[in-house]
């Protein structure tokens, strides 16, 4: 027997706050609907995850929680539920850089670039006197 089929992964339990209802109107998507059309999956079927339970036996597919999960900006862990909803967001740029669309890390990026550039000369004109 592998060590793996005795591994037991601690969970914490779930509070009744941790809902993707929640989840989706904290990102700003008022109605299933319209985030249903976001993801580009039928209203009934987002609807259905929502109303579905917690855990490895919620049935959302894991393609589907990832896919909200990014359009979220938040962990598969809270799609999902098994982490609470009320637990504090990771502290830090990284995290929050990982979210964005390819366009927003691009924005990001140029503007990490100007204020590089900027400092960059604030320290050459320092020298200089």
């Amino acid at each position: 027997m592998s060590s793996l089929t005795h591994a037991r992964i601690p969970q914490r339990p779930i509070g009744g706050k941790r809902t993707l209802q929640c989840l989706r109107r904290k990102a700003g998507y008022r109605s299933a609907k319209d985030f249903a059309e976001v993801l580009g999956i039928p209203m009934s079927t987002y609807t259905r995850y929502e109303r579905a339970g917690v855990g490895a036996d919620c049935g959302i597919p894991l393609a589907a929680a990832w896919q909200i999960a990014d359009a979220l900006g938040c962990s598969i862990d809270l799609v999902v539920g098994r982490e609470d909803i009320d637990t504090p967001a990771p502290q830090g740029v990284q995290p929050r850089y990982n979210v964005l669309s390819a366009e927003g890390r691009q924005l990001v990026d140029s503007y990490l670039a100007f204020v590089e550039e900027s400092e960059a000369s604030r320290a050459r004109l320092a020298g200089g006197r």
